[in-house]
């Protein structure tokens, strides 16, 4: 897992996580905490705003809770948003239109189903950048206040768009995680461009930038397990594997 400082500079941002370096996590589970990058004016002591808007590398709950939700347990639905509805739905339209993110990731797991002797099962795959490098997804995020409890902290929270899936992608899932290569970056966390409809669109593998899909252990299905081994490479099990 990418350190703090990697993921920021590699997204150039300024890292204001305000709690340290961020432990890796090799199996993120919705209401975890996740790192997003925003693009807010810095603010002093105070609050008060002391300059334009920059890149900051924050930290959010991953499950959007909308403004007008009445407690945090909605943001445990509110994990993924489908790009094709969400300038439209209730809970993300208002976020789409001024509060995008990114969310900085070194890949992320499916799952296909395959045929063996012993009935149907699922190969878990890790995607992931083939050279490496940070895949920033589309998302939105929130702020959240206690509508019971005034004196309690402010909660930020995100959620990561999905699309439909491109190229071999399609064998694993029929969905993907909205991917923006770096040239839409800059676009997609302008809070002056209200829609940003051009960039809803499938990650582009004939820009030069391709994703591997790299079989791993079925260990990942427990969200108790959680260690480099996930991301290991293993060998697959084929469809309609035989025992001889």
């Amino acid at each position: 897992m990418k350190s703090d400082d990697q993921v920021a500079n590699e997204l150039k941002a300024i890292d204001k996580l305000e709690g340290g370096a961020s432990t890796p996590d090799y199996n993120v589970a919705p209401t975890d905490t996740v790192r997003i990058v925003v693009n807010r004016p810095l603010r002093d002591e105070a609050g008060a705003r002391t300059g334009e808007p920059v890149r900051q590398l924050r930290a959010a709950r991953w499950g959007l809770v909308p403004t007008w939700a009445k407690d945090v347990k909605m943001g445990g639905r509110l994990f993924n948003a489908r790009s094709e509805s969400v300038a439209t739905k209730p809970a993300f339209r208002s976020a789409y239109r001024s509060r995008r993110c990114l969310v900085p990731i070194d890949g992320w797991y499916e799952w296909r189903v395959v045929d063996t002797p012993n009935g149907p099962r699922k190969q878990p795959f890790y995607m992931t950048a083939e050279d490496g490098h940070v895949l920033a997804l589309a998302g939105l995020y929130e702020f959240w206040h206690d509508p019971a409890d005034g004196d309690a902290p402010t909660l930020t929270s995100c959620t990561v768009l999905t699309t439909d899936s491109v190229g071999e992608l399609t064998v694993v899932h029929d969905r993907q995680p909205l991917v923006l290569p770096s040239t839409a970056w800059e676009q997609w966390l302008d809070p002056a461009v209200a829609d940003p409809a051009d960039l809803l669109v499938a990650w582009d593998e004939s820009a030069g930038e391709t994703i591997e899909l790299r079989p791993v252990s079925t260990l990942v299905n427990s969200v108790r397990n959680d260690s480099p081994e996930l991301v290991s490479r293993v060998e697959p099990v084929d469809d309609h594997e035989t025992l001889f």
